[in-house]
């Protein structure tokens, strides 16, 4: 499906070095305000992807911010789709790098700069060339989310400190030229694990992937535990959006680029995952629906949007 790019404001600075990204969805008012605050703190380009229609109060917000580039579809094509469409348009106004951020990330006034650091720091390193670099992301406080994990990777021949297997899209810098080498985001995956896939592509293309540990941004990891309780990831976001995770993890076994150690652990992680989502909801006609058609279409191949009835 197409979409029409609409350019809402120009200006008439050189490109920079690091432009910023974000993809909206029905995002909220007040945490996007927390995200472009700081960018515009910045003076970074930012361009926006809408995932379907914006209310008037974001409308409102976006009209203020000073170099805004917002690219619009008629309805949700998806996270892989806008992280591409923001990607071309970077690198079609010149840039080097971008800042991919989630609609809910609060990024810190300077950190592009400081990310940016690091990067050219191991890019003059007797290293394999970077693809990305991202912040350290902490669990916000006191609001009951996840802290993320990283799986890291040793240092050897080729590798420096802080390499991971993958990072997380939210805060991640992402050079245009290995985006260029390694190829687009995976848009069939809609959601879930493409930030995963992608890294080790990236990997599997002689780039690296790297943690600046001193770099740190509050990361609202899912969803919220209720009442403090303490419940596994799968269990705190929202049934879709566990879907897209179970099918997604499934289809990646069939990636060459994915290793085997971590294919192994995804196999189990996704079948301990859907028996504790079954057991939750009482193997309930819906999450039943849900559980089984996600293991369906994950080994059959079938991605893109979800079915509906999911």
């Amino acid at each position: 499906m197409a979409y029409a790019p609409l350019q809402d404001h120009t200006d008439d600075r050189a490109p920079g070095t690091v432009a910023a990204a974000t993809v909206l969805y029905r995002p909220d008012a007040g945490v996007l305000d927390e995200l472009l605050t700081p960018l515009e703190a910045d003076g970074l380009r930012l361009f926006i992807f809408a995932n379907g229609p914006l209310d008037e109060e974001i409308e409102r917000r976006l009209a203020q911010s000073p170099h805004a580039v917002l690219i619009r579809a008629p309805e949700n094509m998806g996270l892989g789709h806008g992280l591409n469409a923001v990607t071309e348009a970077a690198a079609a106004e010149g840039f080097a790098f971008i800042l991919l951020l989630d609609q809910d990330s609060v990024p810190a006034p300077g950190m592009a700069s400081a990310l940016l650091a690091h990067l050219q720091a191991l890019a003059a390193s007797p290293t394999l060339p970077p693809a990305v670099i991202g912040p350290l992301l902490v669990s916000p406080a006191e609001e009951g989310y996840l802290a993320p994990w990283y799986s890291r990777r040793a240092a050897k021949d080729g590798v420096a400190e802080g390499a991971v297997d993958f990072l997380s899209t939210s805060g991640s810098l992402v050079s245009l030229a290995a985006w260029q080498a390694v190829g687009p985001f995976r848009a069939d995956y809609f959601i879930d694990g493409i930030d995963v896939e992608w890294c080790f592509r990236a990997w599997s293309y002689g780039h690296g992937c790297y943690l600046a540990e001193k770099v740190t941004m509050p990361h609202r990891w899912g969803g919220a535990a209720e009442n403090g309780k303490r419940q596994p990831q799968i269990l705190r976001q929202s049934p879709l959006r566990s879907y897209y995770y179970l099918r997604n993890g499934l289809y990646g076994l069939r990636l060459a680029h994915i290793p085997w150690s971590w294919r192994l652990r995804t196999a189990a992680r996704v079948t301990a995952q859907a028996a504790l989502l079954l057991l939750a909801h009482r193997f309930d006609r819906p999450i039943r629906r849900l559980v089984f058609g996600a293991l369906r279409d994950g080994l059959q191949a079938r991605l893109g949007p979800a079915p509906q009835g999911i």
